[in-house]
C-alpha cells in the first residue's frame, strides 16, 4: 500500500516516487514525468532517476516554492535541510527554488527512461539538457526504437540540435539500448536481466502496444523494439470476440477486418503499423521492492499487437511473493470515450479488464510459485509438472512440441496462434525471454495445466497509480473524479482487492 506525503505505512517503504506530471494534456504544464529513487540512496549524486520527462526543471521548480520555508538565508540559515513536501532530507543551498531545482537536475539526476517519445513525455528533458550542462552527460535509456527516434528526429539538427556524443553531436546526452526482457547476462536470482541503472536501482523493460498508425507504411513499432521481434494479430485467422462498454465501428475494427484476408507479409508490413510504448519493472536492489511502471498503452483485447500479457505474466509472481507492491498506468479517459477514439490508451472499463487478466497471472503464481533460482529439486519438480503436461496434452490429441521464445502454442483445432482472453479476445502467449528457457517452457507448461483458483480480493496488496488523464477544460466533472468513480464502481463487481489512486503533481508516494 502506498504511503502519501507522510502516511503511516504497514511496512517500511524502499521506493519514493515524484510525480512532477499527472496528466495526458492538452495543458502543457502536467504532461507526463516522475522521479525515482531507494529511499537508503538519500539525496546523493545520481542517485534519482527519472521516469519521462514531458514536463521537468519547472515541476522541480514550483514544488520547491511551495515547500522551503521561508525566511531563507535570513531567519533560516543556508544551508538548510528541507523538512516537509517531495524533497523532504535534501539539503538546499540557495533562497531561490530555481536554483535549487537546476541542482536537482544537474546533480542528482543522470538517468531519464523514456517509455516512448511522444512529446508529451520528452519535451523537458530535450529543453532543460541545453541549458545545464554537467560534468558528464545525461543517459537517456529505452527500447532501441525510442532511441532510433531521438536520434532521426529529435537531436538532428533540425527540430533540435544534437546534443548526443553520436554523429558529431555536442556530447550532453549519451544512449543506453536496453534489451526487451533484459539481457539473461545480466544479474543473477530475482534481479537476473535487470539493468543497474543507479548504485542501487535496476530495471527491466517490456514493450507494449501504444495504438496503430495512421499512414499506410512501415514503421518504427514492434517488429524493431523486440528483441524477439513480437506477434502481429493481424495475421491471425480467429476474429475477434465482441468489443466491450462503449465499443463502436472504427479504425480499429478496419484493421481488423482487413487481416480477416490472410494478406502476404509485404501487405501486411504496409498495412499495419504499431507504435510501440513500453514498460519498466524498477527494482531497488537492497530490499528487492518493486514497482512497474507503464508508458502509454492501449488493452490487448483491441490491440494489434497486444503484448500486455507478457508484462502481466512477469509481474504476477513478484505481486504474489510479495516483492511488487504498486502498478502506475494511464487512464487517459473515462468510459465515455468510445474504443474508435481511444488512441492507443485504456479507459476504466479496461483498466478492470487488464486487472482480471493479472489477477489470474497471480493466482497461477500462488499454485506454482516462480523461484528464480532453481535448485536440483526445483528443476525435479519441473520437470514432473512438465510430464504431466505432456501426457495431458497427449490426452487431448494436442500438440506436444517444444515453444521457444519466438513462438505462440497454437489452440487445438484451430488455425490461430492466440488464447482467448475472458471477453473472447484473442491474445498471444509469449514467454519470457530472461530467464533460463528450458525451465521457462517446463514451467509453461506446468502452469497451462492449471486452472487458476478464484479466491476473494487476489489483488489485495497491490496499489494502482492512475497516470496521463486527459483534461476536458469544461465546465464538467472533473475527469480525475469521473475516473475514480467509475473504477471503484467497477471493483465492486469484479473484487479484484487493489486500491486506487489518481496521481496529481506534486505528490510523493512511496512503497
Amino acid at each position: 500500500m502506498a504511503k502519501q506525503d507522510g502516511l503511516e505505512n504497514a511496512s517500511q517503504p524502499a521506493l519514493q516516487v515524484i510525480v512532477l506530471g499527472s496528466g495526458g494534456g492538452p495543458q502543457e504544464h502536467n504532461v507526463t514525468a516522475f522521479l525515482v529513487r531507494p529511499l537508503k540512496s538519500g539525496w546523493s549524486r545520481g542517485s534519482i532517476v527519472a521516469l519521462d520527462a514531458g514536463v521537468h526543471l519547472s515541476a522541480i521548480t514550483r514544488i520547491l516554492e511551495e515547500t522551503q520555508p521561508t525566511g531563507l538565508g535570513s531567519e533560516v540559515a543556508l544551508p538548510h535541510v528541507l523538512e516537509s513536501g517531495p524533497f523532504a532530507g535534501m539539503e538546499i543551498h540557495s533562497t531561490s527554488a530555481s536554483t535549487n531545482a537546476a541542482y536537482v537536475t544537474r546533480h542528482l539526476i543522470d538517468t531519464y527512461l523514456i517509455t516512448h517519445p511522444h512529446l508529451d513525455h520528452i519535451s523537458g528533458f530535450v529543453i532543460n539538457t541545453a541549458g545545464l550542462p554537467g560534468a558528464r552527460p545525461k543517459r537517456i535509456a529505452g527500447l532501441p526504437s525510442t532511441i532510433s527516434a531521438f536520434k532521426t528526429h529529435i537531436f538532428n539538427n533540425v527540430i533540435w540540435p544534437n546534443l548526443s556524443d553520436e554523429n558529431n553531436g555536442a556530447g550532453l546526452v549519451t544512449y543506453t539500448r536496453l534489451v526487451e526482457g533484459g539481457s539473461p547476462a545480466l544479474g543473477e536470482g530475482e534481479g537476473k536481466g535487470y539493468l543497474e541503472i543507479s548504485d542501487d536501482l535496476t530495471v527491466k523493460i517490456f514493450s507494449v502496444s501504444h495504438g496503430h498508425c495512421m499512414e499506410r507504411h512501415t514503421h518504427r513499432g514492434s517488429a524493431s523494439s523486440s528483441r524477439f521481434g513480437s506477434v502481429d494479430v493481424s495475421s491471425l485467422a480467429s476474429p475477434r470476440g465482441p468489443q466491450i462498454g462503449n465499443a463502436t465501428p472504427g479504425l480499429s475494427s478496419y484493421f481488423r477486418s482487413s487481416a480477416a484476408g490472410h494478406p502476404s507479409a509485404g501487405q501486411e508490413r504496409e498495412s499495419v503499423c504499431v507504435y510501440d510504448s513500453s514498460a519498466y519493472f524498477i527494482r531497488d536492489a537492497v530490499s528487492s521492492r518493486e514497482i512497474l511502471m507503464f508508458g502509454d498503452v492501449e488493452p490487448d483485447s483491441i490491440s494489434l499487437s497486444p503484448r500486455n500479457l507478457g508484462v502481466w505474466q512477469e509481474a504476477a509472481p513478484r505481486i504474489a511473493n510479495g516483492s511488487l507492491t504498486a502498478i502506475f498506468v494511464e487512464c487517459s479517459y473515462d468510459d465515455s470515450q468510445t474504443d474508435d477514439r481511444l488512441f492507443g490508451h485504456l479507459t476504466p472499463r479496461y483498466i478492470i479488464q487488464e486487472l482480471k487478466v493479472l489477477a489470474n497471472e497471480v493466482e497461477l503464481a500462488r499454485q506454482i510459485p516462480v523461484k528464480f533460482e532453481p535448485n536440483k529439486k526445483r528443476k525435479r519438480e519441473l520437470e514432473e509438472a512438465n510430464r504431466r503436461a505432456n501426457r495431458t496434452i497427449a490426452r487431448s490429441g494436442g500438440d506436444d512440441g517444444p515453444v521457444s521464445p519466438k513462438s505462440i502454442r497454437p489452440k487445438r483445432g484451430s488455425d490461430s496462434a492466440s488464447v482467448p482472453s475472458e471477453h473472447g479476445t484473442d491474445s498471444p502467449h509469449i514467454a519470457t525471454p530472461t530467464a533460463d528457457l528450458s525451465l521457462r517452457e517446463y514451467e509453461a507448461n506446468a502452469i497451462s495445466s492449471l486452472v487458476p483458483r478464484r479466491t476473494p480480493y487476489p489483488l489485495k496488496g497491490l496499489t494502482v497509480v492512475i497516470i496521463h488523464v486527459k483534461e476536458k477544460l469544461n465546465d464538467g466533472d472533473s475527469p480525475r473524479d469521473t475516473i475514480l468513480s467509475e473504477l471503484l464502481e467497477h471493483e465492486k463487481e469484479a473484487e479484484l482487492g487493489s486500491e486506487f489512486i489518481i496521481s496529481k503533481m506534486g505528490q510523493s508516494l512511496t512503497f
